[in-house]
């Protein structure tokens, strides 16, 4: 998957399936979801972003990030040093942007 794709799939999910990728990234494997979850962790699954335990298995968790799904959560920008860089502000509007409103 390149990054062109993986901006496109990121971008055709719903904020909910971004929200609970974000999430498991951010936990590691959800052990606990809401019923209202159930529908949003089955449409990632069928895209193949999420993955059940394996049977036999005792990690704790229910539903894990598959490798997919870890390739297609976004990274933040880091800047030469590696530290954490803030995005840039949005340059301040034109004349000919004004114009427009």
């Amino acid at each position: 998957m390149t990054g062109d794709d993986s901006g496109r799939i990121w971008r055709a999910l719903t904020p909910g399936q971004r929200s609970l990728l974000r999430r498991l990234g951010r936990e590691g494997s959800l052990q606990s979801f809401g019923p209202w979850e159930m529908r949003t962790v089955r449409s990632l699954l069928a895209r193949g972003l999420v993955r059940p335990r394996p049977p036999g298995r005792s990690a704790p968790g229910l539903w894990f990030l598959s490798a997919k799904g870890r390739r297609l959560l976004p990274r933040p920008p880091t800047d030469a040093t590696g530290a954490g860089a803030c995005p840039a502000p949005p340059p301040p509007p034109t004349a000919a942007a004004e114009m427009l409103r």
